[in-house]
């Protein structure tokens, strides 16, 4: 039967029509074809409408109808797809040369670096050369250095200096067409100079895929031109706000490295049949899914609101950047000042890193709980995980409030040299003081801290069955069930290859009774222990779905953090009251 929408048209064409026996047999056919193609139409609408309702924040392929209808639009427009193929083809092929210059000295030299005194020189000039190979290789690195159930610990430690590499400042040049495509067209003509008080010329930060500048705006003409009322800005006349910017067909770079990285897949797995188990281009399909996620801009701003949804800061303690404006291009967003989280860890002899480091015990406890607990939540109660957890996206602020109260502290003050001078002095006569920091007018308060959260630009959800097989293994660990969490990891996995089951699932339950039999927590690494685990499972060859291993990661980065401030820290304790309603 046609659906409505056809039978209606069909009505409304001859059935209707007084004339509908005057109307020719050719017309009639004409109709009816319009009315079955019109609900042919529909339906192919309704399709893809339903491929778009799943959750998106799932690691999940795309729906096949999509690339069907590409495939047909390709069909129609062949002499175009051809001129468009054999251009890319040329690009594909520069660009395969260029990367050989680059990457062919490094695979020839390879066997020296069994030779350490040229390791790391060899270490070295391969980083320069992904830094210098564009985004898609950048992230790449950044990608494989979290896998570490597929490669080695010392690959993994290697490349994760990509996390924090920078770029030079660039110079914001189309920052008014850019603001007029967030805001409405003419918005910068028309309001421009009286929200905008400034805007700064050259990018405060970057990354691989954008760049970031600073600006304030005037609250109140912003919220009169926009027609938007932020309850966060009441009491302000101005706002910070910082502009984050996609660099210049950046898609297009991606999109082309991209097809080279899979053709080099696929080849590889053919001439090379033992890297079957590393499946290189399953693998390469969830990096591009994440990747492509990363490059337009509206996911992280959509990530952004939903994680405020979920995050009241006055009941969680935990903030996230206020979008004001988004675009794929571009999101406009409050800046958040605080404190970089490895500052509150700082190590002996670097005195100009303890300002913040001397807070009270009880602070810092409270600083580790509080990430611990937004984790846990993040993953058992919300299903929404942010999977870029690294010290560079947390800040921490003390006595945060709504009103910018006079007590707030959100960075430390610059010190002259004196002053370092002094510090230097005092640890290095071991001379030990009270904390003097209090960002409070009453001595007998403490400093109640924030964590800001940043770079939302990778978020997971897990699917229900995924969903319960973590807390499963969770409430295994906890339970010390040890032997069940090497079960849960071989039945669960997307693909394994693993020769003995029974000798892996006694090395995981071993590993576990380790970890929860530790009489003090202070000497329970629970990091090192997950990095073992990570060890075992691909020295069995046992891959792990890689929504999993992010999660698994974002548990060692706060772990990591939350146990320098607290070493009695529990994270699987912590854990308990989210687990309670888990049977397995």
């Amino acid at each position: 039967m046609l659906p409505g929408s056809a039978r209606i048209l069909l009505y409304r064409c001859c059935i209707q029509s007084r004339f509908y026996s005057k109307i020719s047999l050719p017309t009639r056919k004409i109709a009816i074809g319009l009315g079955i193609g019109t609900a042919t139409i529909c339906r192919l609408r309704t399709l893809k409408c339903d491929a778009e309702h799943h959750d998106p924040w799932l690691l999940v392929p795309q729906k096949k109808i999509i690339e069907e209808k590409s495939t047909a639009m390709g069909i129609i427009n062949l002499p175009v797809t051809l001129v468009a193929v054999t251009y890319t083809t040329i690009r594909k092929i520069l660009r395969c040369i260029g990367l050989f210059i680059r990457f062919s000295p490094l695979l020839i030299t390879y066997p020296l670096t069994k030779i350490e005194a040229f390791e790391n020189i060899w270490w070295r000039i391969l980083l320069w050369s992904v830094q210098n190979s564009g985004p898609t290789f950048i992230k790449l690195g950044q990608w494989a250095s979290t896998r570490r159930d597929i490669f080695s610990k010392k690959f993994c430690d290697r490349l994760s200096v990509l996390h924090i590499q920078t770029k030079n400042k660039r110079f914001f040049r189309d920052k008014k067409k850019i603001l007029n495509q967030v805001f409405g067209k003419e918005f910068m003509k028309m309001h421009g100079d009286r929200v905008f008080i400034n805007i700064e010329p050259y990018s405060i930060g970057s990354g691989c895929i954008a760049q970031v500048y600073r600006g304030v705006i005037d609250v109140g003409e912003f919220e009169k031109a926009t027609g938007k009322q932020i309850p966060e800005f009441e009491g302000r006349a101005t706002q910070k706000i910082a502009i984050k910017v996609a660099e210049k067909d950046v898609d297009k770079q991606i999109e082309l490295d991209l097809s080279i990285l899979r053709s080099g897949a696929w080849i590889m797995q053919q001439i090379v049949p033992s890297l079957w188990y590393l499946d290189p281009t399953g693998a390469l399909e969830q990096f591009e899914m994440v990747l492509r996620r990363q490059v337009d801009l509206s996911n992280e701003a959509k990530a952004l609101k939903k994680f405020s949804d979920n995050f009241k800061p006055k009941e969680t303690g935990i903030r996230f950047p206020i979008v004001l404006g988004y675009t794929e291009k571009a999101i406009v967003e409050t800046y958040e000042e605080g404190i970089y989280i490895n500052k509150l860890v700082a190590e002996e002899g670097q005195p100009e890193l303890q300002l913040t480091a001397r807070q009270s015990q009880a602070v810092r406890r409270r600083i580790a709980l509080l990430g611990a607990r937004a984790l846990l939540k993040m993953i058992f109660v919300d299903n929404f995980v942010h999977g870029d957890l690294h010290p560079g996206n947390i800040l921490i602020r003390f006595n945060d409030s709504e009103n910018n109260l006079r007590g707030v502290h959100k960075a430390p003050k610059p010190e002259n040299i004196l002053k370092r001078g002094f510090d230097w002095f005092r640890s290095l006569v071991n001379w030990r003081s009270t904390p003097k920091i209090r960002f409070t007018d009453s001595p007998d308060l403490e400093d109640e801290p924030t964590l800001v959260l940043l770079d939302t630009g990778i978020a997971i959800s897990e699917t229900p069955k995924n969903l319960h097989n973590l807390k499963s293994l969770f409430r295994s660990v906890v339970e010390k069930r040890g032997y069940e969490v090497g079960r849960l990891l071989l039945t669960q996995s997307p693909f394994q290859q693993c020769k003995d089951p029974e000798r892996f699932c006694r090395q995981v339950e071993k590993l576990v009774l380790k970890a929860r039999s530790e009489k003090s927590l202070r000497t329970l690494n629970i990091s090192a222990l997950l990095s073992e685990m990570f060890t075992i499972v691909a020295e069995h060859k046992v891959e792990l779905d890689s929504a999993f291993t992010t999660v698994i990661l974002s548990v060692m980065v706060l772990e990591g953090f939350g146990r320098s401030l607290d070493p009695d820290l529990d994270l699987f304790q912590c854990a308990r009251p989210y687990l309670l309603n888990v049977f397995v």
